[in-house]
């Protein structure tokens, strides 16, 4: 029981799964810690923009954004408003899902988010060879697997579940070459259905595809 509740807690803070499809507006967002303002006043929206790309110095608050987006963690001041089906992809140096294994995660989200198993089966087998997570890594903790490792699980984890918005924390990092090509392939393909992505990164940004807007803290 520890354990299940612990699967729906997570995927409540990290898939965001509402129904109605409305873009993603932020109006003014502030954050503090204690009396230090982290960034202040940022606004945007999605409605027009394939890929939003937030930039900034280590310590400069990109996480902290993307956690007041998912709403995990709420701004000092400001409006959100999102009725988007929503992915997260964490930064994976930090242990998120720990005890669990890739394929207890990937079979809940199927049962969680009703995904027809026939369906599901064929994008799960279809993002493993994308992302080369091969059968052993799946049965083992998450917490155990290497940065790299983590990341594409958390990457199979979001694309497993088609979402409208794809929100990704440094999703390059620790990533395989090959794999790198195919999530720039995948992010290509999706834009060109109409998905948005908002994306923190530092690293190869000139290897993600065209960026609508960028937003620098």
């Amino acid at each position: 029981m520890g354990i299940l509740k612990k699967i729906i807690d997570i995927t409540i803070n990290y898939f965001n799964y509402n129904i109605k499809g409305e873009k993603m507006k932020v109006e003014n967002i502030s954050y503090r810690v204690n009396s230090r303002i982290l960034f202040d006043h940022i606004s945007f929206d999605t409605s027009n923009s394939g890929l939003t790309l937030i930039t900034g110095k280590n310590g400069a608050g990109k996480s902290t954004l993307l956690k007041v987006l998912l709403g995990i963690v709420q701004p000092y001041s400001g409006s959100l408003i999102s009725d988007e089906k929503v992915s997260y992809v964490p930064d994976s140096s930090d242990n998120y899902f720990i005890g669990l294994s890739p394929n207890l995660l990937f079979e809940f989200l199927q049962k969680q988010f009703f995904i027809e198993t026939n369906l599901f089966e064929e994008r799960l087998r279809e993002l493993r060879e994308q992302f080369y997570l091969n059968e052993k890594l799946m049965t083992q903790t998450i917490q155990s697997l290497s940065l790299g490792e983590k990341k594409k699980v958390m990457l199979i984890a979001a694309f497993l579940l088609d979402s409208d918005l794809y929100v990704m924390d440094e999703p390059l990092s620790g990533l395989d070459q090959v794999s790198v090509e195919n999530l720039i392939h995948l992010i290509e393909q999706k834009i060109n259905l109409g998905k948005h992505f908002i994306i923190v990164s530092h690293e190869r940004q000139e290897i993600l595809p065209t960026v609508d807007q960028i937003i620098s803290l």
